[in-house]
């Protein structure tokens, strides 16, 4: 007997399983948009065995309940037992994110599931759009929140406050779509919830609408679009810190100031970045295990373990890498050479750095200029069109060097390298209009306020936009939202084409705006 059960062809497992778990209708209670509910428990059937996979993120109960319900995973059912008594009349939408894996291949889907403790399911819907305000780039993952006008409280209160009757959350394009709705007049706030506790706090990205509230009745279908913006504060606060590989420390801050002050364990030295609440520095010697940063802001000491990010997985392969300034063999006009490392050094020996002219006679440079990673030469006027780093001879505080010979040659771009660009706008606004000319990479290049026509000279070959700033507020820049004041952020518009300026050229564009500008 033991001879003719013998497997006589390898075990190969079956195909591979590719299909998330699916709902047995038959066995599932209530089903799927069923009224009248009246139960404490919903008993879900799958056909496959199932396991839960984060069900206080990925599992969400529209309206939110006050406490939490008991979520568990039996063999191929899943039980959630409210502790609470469900509101009468009432349509409740359950999404899951991807919650219900089965247990072989974690295959998981998304999928919504709706009943009514009253006679009806409510269907009415609202659609739109989240939008960076400044950017007007897409917000993904934001928070979307309706909250009724009924709510005794001051606009300002509410997403502080309440809890959302119904949310939804952004998509990677911004976009958010909120079901089975009563009619009714509603409050909307879009909210980017770091902490996950479905309301606003400070620092948190926020949006809502300019009118306020809206009404919402059976024969619509709203769409939306918020502006997100984050409050302007006087208060200076650590908004955040973070410590990578090799040893950098950015410190983010909610102002600028000037009395702030960072130690640690290890000595640091600061990098200049030009923005005053945006920090960069760097640890002067290779990090040590349990590192800790002692962070000083108004007076208060805060200690900080941060996580070191970022590690690679071969550290003792790590190259001292470089960049340089030479764009096709030249450099700008009346620029010096300068490179750009990526740690900070600690020397360079000098008889390492040769500079020659075209006929390769050897050229003194008499200046050298460090800001932790980068190195300037005073290179400009002189005759240097070669220069030649030995391997070795520029030392990062971490003890590595450059691997290798650095061989560049280069010269000056002549004054009329530069080109030129001309604006036109027949246009006509109400309120004041700031406009910026930026680089393709949201650099700010030039500031100035509106003319029908506008000129911008002695600019670097590439692309850029425009940008015009609705400055309804007459005070020179742009003004972000206030929720205290029930005030939405200024409205930003770019031109819709990137623009190409050439060397030696004059670009002359016509910037018609549509007419809801």
């Amino acid at each position: 007997m033991l001879i003719s059960c013998a497997q006589t062809s390898p075990l190969t497992g079956g195909e591979r399983d590719r299909y998330a778990p699916a709902i047995d209708s038959a066995k599932t209670t209530p089903y799927n948009g069923q009224i009248n509910f009246v139960d404490d428990q919903i008993i879900m059937k799958f056909n496959e065995y199932i396991k839960l996979n984060n069900p206080s993120d990925n599992i969400i109960i529209i309206p939110p309940l006050k406490e939490k319900p008991t979520i568990e995973a039996k063999n191929k059912k899943l039980v959630i037992t409210f502790n609470e008594k469900l509101e009468e009349n009432t349509t409740y939408a359950i999404t899951f994110n991807g919650a219900i894996q089965d247990i072989t291949e974690n295959n998981d889907s998304v999928f919504q599931y709706v009943f009514s403790t009253g006679s009806y399911i409510d269907s009415l819907e609202v659609i739109g759009k989240v939008k960076d305000a400044f950017l007007n780039t897409p917000e993904p993952e934001m928070l979307v929140a309706l909250y009724p006008k009924e709510l005794e409280a001051d606009f300002d209160s509410i997403p502080l406050k309440f809890k959302p009757t119904y949310l939804a959350q952004t998509d990677k394009s911004g976009q958010f779509e909120l079901n089975y709705l009563k009619d009714g007049i509603y409050y909307m706030f879009g909210i980017n919830d770091r902490n996950k506790n479905l309301l606003y706090d400070q620092g948190e990205v926020l949006a809502f609408l300019g009118e306020k509230e809206f009404n919402l009745t059976p024969d619509a279908r709203p769409y939306f679009e918020l502006r997100s913006f984050k409050e302007r504060t006087t208060e200076v606060y650590l908004e955040d810190l973070n410590f990578d590989f090799p040893g950098r420390v950015e410190v983010i801050l909610s102002n600028p100031t000037d009395t702030f002050e960072i130690s640690s364990n290890l000595p640091l030295v600061q990098e200049e970045t030009g923005q005053g609440d945006s920090l960069i520095f760097w640890l002067a010697e290779s990090p040590v295990p349990k590192m800790r940063f002692y962070v000083n802001v108004n007076g208060e000491i805060d200690t900080i373990k941060p996580i070191y990010k970022n590690i690679p997985d071969k550290v003792e392969e790590v190259d001292l890498k470089h960049q340089h300034n030479i764009i096709k063999g030249e450099l700008l006009p009346n620029e010096n050479l300068s490179f750009l490392f990526t740690e900070p050094i600690k020397s360079i020996d000098a008889d390492g750095i040769h500079f020659y002219d075209i006929d390769s006679n050897e050229v003194k440079i008499d200046s050298i200029t460090y800001n932790v990673r980068e190195v300037e030469f005073n290179t400009f006027g002189s005759t240097a069109e070669r220069i030649v780093i030995d391997s070795a001879a520029v030392h990062s505080y971490y003890g590595r060097e450059n691997a290798e010979k650095i061989e560049l040659t280069f010269k000056n771009h002549n004054q009329d390298y530069y080109g030129a660009l001309i604006v036109t706008m027949d246009t006509v606004f109400s309120d004041p209009v700031i406009v910026h000319l930026i680089t393709d990479k949201g650099e700010l290049i030039s500031t100035s306020k509106f003319q029908e026509k506008m000129s911008f000279e002695k600019l670097i070959p590439g692309n850029y936009q425009l940008r015009l700033i609705f400055d309804v507020d007459n005070n020179g820049e742009w003004t972000t939202g206030s929720l205290k004041e029930g005030r939405i952020p200024e409205k930003v518009v770019y031109n819709s084409e990137s623009i190409k300026v050439k060397s030696k050229w004059e670009k002359e564009i016509d910037w018609v705006l549509k007419p809801e500008m």
